[in-house]
């Protein structure tokens, strides 16, 4: 969603938005970071929204409920991994305007 991801700011890590807005309890959003722990994306992810919800008018209503961040090792390792050309896939900041995953 670019109200979300327009609010990234460089050095917090903000690749990739996606927000649910049927789930249970109200809408979601889920934001992927790459941050050198859980407590950094956590404090970036709320600094994002806290941004979004202050910038947008579209946003007003809503508020942060909770914010929290879950390690996903796996998915990231496997992107962060070097060939001889580089990433595998490139990490995204704000500052790049094309999305570098292939999904």
């Amino acid at each position: 969603m670019p109200l979300f991801l327009c609010c990234g700011r460089e050095g917090e890590g903000l690749e990739h938005v996606s927000v649910h807005s049927d789930a249970a309890g109200g809408p979601v959003v889920g934001l992927y970071l790459t941050a050198p722990s859980l407590a950094v994306a956590e404090r970036s992810a709320l600094a994002v929204c806290r941004r979004a919800l202050s910038a947008h008018t579209e946003l007003e209503g809503f508020a942060v409920v909770s914010c929290g961040a879950v390690m996903v090792p796996q998915y990231w390792d496997r992107l962060a991994l070097w060939d001889e050309g580089g990433r595998t896939v490139p990490l995204h900041g704000p500052s790049h305007q094309e999305s570098p995953h292939p999904f």
